[in-house]
């Protein structure tokens, strides 16, 4: 409700009014006047104004006094202020049933001298009302004035938020959607949500993106007026502060652009470039690729737990979505010193196979490939590192979520070296059997094999990273040693037979 206006209180104090009486419903008093009307018709249905104070001589009902209880409650269901009424000339007393719904709804009925005019009733309130309207409007400039001046003169949206504050005499606090600190006042207040505050929302483009919380019971009208001009300049400084990190993503975007596409710049211009943009040339970089539709929202969500992550470390990461791949660009503080290692954070690779195991959004059945550490001019080799991980992860099948290329280098590197028609021969003489059987069975023994001969032999681990029960396991490598006739303890037959699978998912099956 606009509270804009005088109180009923107020209106009682004017001293034209000094002998009207208050019949009942004086619990009321404090509703506010904006309007004044004069009752002309019984039927008020749909003609009431919020915070209208209705005047009657009762001339529409002298009739019929039993409508005055009715009347009064339509008034309160409309928002009205009061009902003053002279019921000298038209009515013999206020019926019973009118006090109690007046008491009832707390709309105060009032007794006004038969002998006043209602001009002299409706000018000394209206001068007041718009007496108080131009005193909250120009209040409204001044704190308007006061807030956008900072706003131009770059002082801050922690400046803006103390003069809030200021202004409220209450401490104030602006958080985002999910209910993180944005700004609050006093600065670096513990913000406890269970204070239950007074809050009002943000918009930025439409958009809710923050509230206003204010650590009050209630605001009176000057306070009201200041909350609305608060929300005004706070949004335009969440706008300013969006409007400077987009544009220091796009140019982040652009310099990682270059670093991506060989030749990649100096290392000087790299390092004074990076500065520039918040990039820690001091930190090593890793890049991870991960490939996926990404549904509506999800590339907003996965940057935001970015965020919250890089707040943890303390480092400045960057995402770049590109049609249906993610690429994310990962600073780890580096360790020079032994005692660093105690405090030392788990690994980009542990986080982001954590974020997949829960299946955050984005995430869900996607693979991530995962490049080494390298220092920021060097990052186009993590990148390749990520793409190779995950063109192995392909072809191999690997169990993992995240598949860091450290893991998969050699299969990388003696696929791209079993060219020989020699590889070829040697494979049809290990394995062309097995491979056989798979293909009439539609089986699954060489990837078993693999993975076996991956884990060093254990059925765990095998039947983890096959989905499988254990005996399920043991089953398919019986099936191997009669199909091949192999010692599958033999090590040099392990080793032959690992390069020849590599081999295979490298060179000759198809990619998943």
């Amino acid at each position: 409700m606009d509270k804009t206006g005088i109180t009923i209180e107020e209106v009682l104090a004017i001293p034209i009014l000094r002998n009207a009486r208050v019949l009942a419903g004086s619990q009321g008093l404090n509703r506010v006047v904006q309007f004044i009307d004069v009752m002309e018709v019984p039927d008020l249905k749909g003609w009431v104004k919020e915070g209208v104070l209705m005047l009657t001589t009762a001339y529409a009902i002298r009739d019929n006094p039993s409508e005055l209880a009715g009347l009064i409650r339509v008034l309160d269901q409309g928002g009205g202020a009061a009902l003053a009424i002279k019921p000298a000339r038209f009515l013999k007393g206020i019926p019973q049933d009118a006090l109690d719904a007046s008491d009832e709804t707390g709309l105060p009925l009032i007794e006004v001298p038969s002998e006043i005019p209602y001009t002299d009733i409706t000018r000394p309130i209206m001068e007041r009302v718009l007496d108080r309207q131009a005193s909250l409007l120009r209040r409204s400039e001044e704190v308007y004035r006061t807030l956008t001046t900072m706003v131009l003169q770059n002082s801050g949206i922690q400046a803006v938020s103390d003069n809030v504050a200021g202004l409220l005499r209450a401490p104030v606090a602006v958080i985002d959607n999910e209910g993180e600190l944005i700004v609050s006042s006093p600065a670096g207040l513990a913000w406890d949500l269970s204070r239950t505050p007074l809050e009002w929302t943000i918009n930025v483009d439409r958009r809710n993106v923050a509230k206003l919380l204010v650590d009050k019971e209630e605001l009176d009208e000057m306070e009201l007026v200041g909350i609305e001009q608060a929300r005004l300049v706070l949004a335009l400084e969440l706008m300013r502060n969006k409007i400077v990190a987009d544009t220091e993503m796009r140019l982040r975007g652009n310099f990682i652009d270059e670093l991506l596409t060989p030749p990649v710049p100096p290392r000087h211009e790299v390092e004074q470039r990076a500065r520039k943009l918040g990039l820690n040339v001091e930190h090593l970089w890793e890049v991870a690729v991960i490939e996926g539709d990404w549904a509506a929202g999800e590339e907003e969500l996965l940057t935001k737990r970015l965020e919250e992550e890089a707040r943890t470390r303390r480092v400045s990461p960057h995402v770049e979505f590109r049609s249906n791949r993610a690429v994310l660009f990962l600073p780890s503080m580096e360790i020079k010193r032994a005692e660093d290692n105690r405090n030392r954070l788990k690994p980009w690779a542990d986080t982001l196979e954590g974020w997949a195991t829960v299946k955050l959004p984005g995430l869900k059945g996607n693979r991530i490939g995962l490049g080494g550490q390298k220092r920021l001019w060097e990052i186009y080799d993590s990148y390749n590192e990520a793409r190779k991980a995950l063109n192995v992860s392909r072809r191999i099948g690997q169990g993992r979520l995240v598949i860091r290329y450290e893991e998969v280098e050699i299969y990388d590197l003696l696929g791209n070296a079993m060219e020989s028609p020699e590889f070829s021969e040697l494979f049809n003489r290990k394995l062309g059997k097995l491979r056989q059987y798979d293909e009439e069975h539609n089986g699954d023994l060489m990837r078993t094999f693999l993975y076996y001969l991956e884990s060093r032999g254990s059925l765990i681990e095998t039947s983890n990273r096959l989905f499988i029960h254990r005996n399920s396991v043991k089953y398919r490598l019986e099936r191997i040693r009669d199909i091949t006739g192999f010692d599958l303890n033999d090590s040099r037959e392990q080793l032959v037979c690992q390069l020849c699978l590599i081999y295979y998912y490298m060179r000759v099956n198809p990619a998943e």
